[in-house]
Formats: structure tokens, sequence, C-alpha cells
């Protein structure tokens, strides 16, 4: 995973969605090589109003160590549908609303 910090956020061609760009060369995490593009996946994030926004992340392949590579923006938790911000301040308590479940709440405070 490479973690984009500085970036723009555009919306997609296909209207519905938005894309990252970085304004950086990634460089491979595993062995620091520049890596290529491969392809798009689409993933989601929820703020904290509640609402989903969907964004076409880069897959990136370095041709070096041969690893694929989602290049993911800064306000995205990996693994996480939720806001990176809105994660940090319900645990460490800055927030007490969240539009997450409660059970989900507890797994992040664990």
């Amino acid at each position: 995973m490479i973690i984009a910090t500085l970036y723009s956020v555009e919306r997609a061609p296909d209207g519905q969605s938005y894309m990252i760009k970085n304004k950086e060369a990634p460089l491979c995490p595993d062995c620091g090589q520049l890596p290529s593009g491969y392809d798009r996946r689409r993933r989601h994030v929820i703020d904290g109003a509640g609402m989903v926004f969907w964004f076409q992340l880069r897959r990136l392949k370095c041709k070096s160590c041969n690893k694929l590579h989602i290049e993911l923006p800064d306000f995205m938790a990996p693994n996480k549908h939720y806001d990176a911000r809105l994660i940090e301040d319900v645990i460490s308590g800055r927030s007490n609303f969240c539009p997450a479940d409660d059970s989900t709440i507890r797994r992040w405070k664990k």
C-alpha cells in the first residue's frame, strides 16, 4: 500500500466517482523502485455525516519486486470504510457523533 499525502481530487470521467491525482512519484514500499500503472479499483469512504463517496484508486505494479500496490490517499484508513479522521476522532474521544454502528466503533477502540 502506498499512502499519498500530496494529491488533488478530481471527478472521474463516469461522473459518479472521484479520482486521486498524486502530485509525487510513488515509490514501492518494499524495494523503493518506481512502480507503473496497472489498473484502477473502486472503493468507497463514508464521511462524518454518513455520506458515501466513491473513488477510483490506482493500483501500481512494481517491475522490480513484481508486487501490486494500491495508492491510497491519507484521508482513507487502510481496510476501513470510514474517513480516517473520523475514526481518529472517535477513538480519541474528540467526537461524540459517528454514523457507524456501535459494534464498529467498539472494534475501532480495541
